[in-house]
């Protein structure tokens, strides 16, 4: 819970004196690695923190999972469209190993913002920096080679490569496993 406590503090300068009445919002739960937390078509009904683990995000194109992102520890995870605006889920949120997370209902979340004063203000930065990274991600795809893309995407999130199989890591950056292996070989010789 002290990860979660640091993340709302330090995300949008939450009040410390209104953590303790936050945290009771959220629930601890235990996912198994293969997991789902929503799939395509489904409401997703609540949102999470990740304490520990990793989930990606993914969708199906003709047959193929295409990972769109994986999300990992201090970072929340939800279909936003789904949680906010009550819509079928587009992506499959899979747990990629044992994952610890607290989670917030979407009930829950709705009276939070009845009773929490400044609420608002933090969901708006919750909302700017989900925007921010999803400006970064598309800018990546249109901007940048795949070696930049990689480089980027190691010199951000370099732990996932340690944690997370690479054809998933391949597949988010929109490159086959062979190409990525031939740009990491490229990096360690």
């Amino acid at each position: 819970m002290d990860t979660l406590l640091y993340f709302l503090k330090n995300t949008a300068n939450f009040p410390e004196s209104l953590l303790p009445e936050v945290v009771t919002y959220f629930t601890k739960e235990e996912v198994p690695k293969g997991s789902y937390l929503v799939k395509e078509g489904q409401y997703c009904r609540k949102m999470s923190y990740i304490h520990q683990g990793y989930f990606r995000f993914y969708s199906y194109n003709e047959d193929k999972q295409i990972t769109h992102w994986i999300f990992g520890e201090g970072q929340l995870v939800t279909d936003i469209a789904s949680f906010f605006l009550n819509e079928p889920a587009k992506w499959n949120i899979q747990a990629l190993s044992g994952t610890t997370i607290y989670t917030i209902t979407n009930r829950s979340y709705q009276l939070l913002k009845t009773k929490i004063p400044g609420w608002n203000e933090y969901e708006k930065v919750m909302i700017v920096k989900f925007m921010s990274g999803l400006e970064n991600r598309v800018y990546s795809f249109l901007s940048m080679t795949t070696k930049q893309r990689y480089d980027y995407l190691f010199k951000s999130y370099k732990n996932i490569f340690n944690e997370v199989p690479l054809q998933y890591i391949a597949s988010m950056l929109g490159m086959t496993p062979e190409t990525l292996s031939r740009i990491r070989a490229s990096k360690n010789s």
